[in-house]
């Protein structure tokens, strides 16, 4: 059996050292018909121009078809004058300005403003009670990686007979309704429109994105959070099974549990500073670092402290305790390793602490005869640390179904690497009486 665990740890190992981040597409704002993008795409075409302002306006039909209208007012400038007297040059540089729309028409008045058309006919669709939904603004429909609104201003206009209800934050709605102004972009949201007699067109709306986002979150939550957990449970309990056979093991660490802690946190620290030479663990370096060095602090302490009576709900506070010194000593080591602390790719990993410390109850609930308590606390650990992490409403995902479900096991058995040790710290604090 002691092979075939071996060869589990090391396989988690692997996976966590190779397993990809998922890459995204190159941001792209709202409106990249607008300003800058639009210049960028001009010159790309061979025109140079200089937006000074730039302005959109949306107008949704009642089938869900928009047609955008984009002016753009463009500094004077040769190129300005050939796009004016060149049709075949001005049609070239606009018709692809605007992803995922048909060209319509473009033409530059003689102050110089640039008014381009395009038709998007899948910029809503049909919801709740003659309710449309867009999702334009979110990263929720497409292959797209929202970056700012591109324009200066960006005008939605709600289909004939209808009012927005739900808006992206941050927008205004006009009095009546019927337009959403939006001058910035920082974080998106969906757009509805409801008709304007409906009574109760806020719960329309609601439903209409329940819709939409309801069977996602159920399936970010099974994906993301119930699949790792269930996995962390089936180990726990082989985990369990395998503890009598470590009585030798146990009872070394039950009779000096500060030093066996202490050696261990040692060895995690020295194991942390060769990663960082041998350029290996990626983010998680600083992970095994944090637990490794809070690891030498409860162990330091309980050396100090002499024997402790444990009980389930002692074992468990320090698991709590060194969730959150963990947490500050992760910080710390990616300062040490890093320079600074990269909260992009570190940030959800504090999380993932509560996991790994969640160990130490489950394994002394383990050895004292409770394994439905014992891999309850392991689950609840995973549960709670993923719940925290994973975007449960994001519905644009990079990776297929198949990936997400190895991405899904990939975590546990990472966690299951690292709350080990833990597991067997906890189970051989169970055997001790004082």
């Amino acid at each position: 059996m002691v092979p075939r665990t071996r060869a589990l740890l090391l396989t988690a190992v692997a996976l966590a050292l190779v397993a990809p981040a998922a890459a995204a597409p190159p941001p792209e704002p709202v409106c990249d018909a607008c300003g800058d993008t639009f210049e960028r795409h001009a010159e790309y075409h061979g025109v140079d121009v200089t937006v000074d302002r730039s302005t959109a306006t949306v107008t949704v039909a009642e089938n869900g078809t928009a047609t955008w209208v984009v002016r753009n007012d463009l500094a004077p400038s040769p190129a300005v004058d050939r796009l004016r007297s060149n049709a075949t040059l001005l049609t070239e540089a606009t018709r692809t300005a605007l992803r995922n729309a048909d060209f319509v028409a473009a033409n530059v008045s003689a102050d110089g403003v640039l008014t381009m058309t395009f038709r998007r006919p899948d910029f809503a669709e049909r919801g709740v009670g003659g309710t449309l939904r867009s999702g334009e603004f979110t990263r929720s429909f497409g292959y797209r990686n929202l970056d700012g609104l591109g324009a200066d201003r960006l005008v939605v206009v709600a289909p004939e007979g209808t009012r927005v209800a739900a808006s992206v934050p941050g927008s205004t709605v006009s009095d009546d309704g019927v337009r959403m102004t939006l001058t910035d972009f920082d974080r998106g949201g969906f757009v509805t429109f409801v008709p304007e007699s409906a009574t109760l067109g806020f719960l329309l709306s609601w439903l209409s994105i329940a819709a939409v986002v309801g069977p996602v979150v159920v399936q970010n939550a099974l994906l993301g959070v119930a699949l790792p957990a269930a996995v962390v449970a089936v180990l726990v309990v082989g985990a369990g099974r395998l503890l009598p056979e470590l009585d030798g093991v146990l009872g070394a660490i039950r009779a000096r549990p500060g030093r066996s802690l202490l050696l261990a946190g040692v060895a995690g620290v020295g194991l942390s500073f060769a990663g960082r030479v041998l350029s290996v663990f990626g983010t998680g370096l600083p992970v095994l670092f944090g637990v490794s060095v809070t690891a030498v602090g409860l162990g330091a302490v309980l050396v100090g402290t002499g024997p402790v009576r444990w009980t389930y709900g002692r074992a468990l506070a320090v698991a709590v305790l060194g969730a959150a010194v963990a947490a500050v000593a992760v910080a710390a080591g990616s300062v040490l390793f890093y320079g600074r602390v990269p909260w992009f790719g570190l940030g959800p990993r504090l999380a993932l602490l509560t996991a790994v410390f969640a160990f130490l109850p489950a394994g002394f609930a383990l050895r004292r005869g409770q394994r439905r308590l014992g891999v309850a606390t392991a689950a609840a650990g995973v549960v709670l640390a993923l719940g925290a992490t994973t975007p449960l409403v994001d519905t644009y995902q990079v990776f297929g179904l198949g990936f997400r479900v190895v991405l899904a096991l990939g975590d546990a058995l990472w966690l299951a690497a690292l709350g080990v040790p833990l597991l067997v710290v906890g189970a051989a604090l169970a055997g001790s009486g004082t």
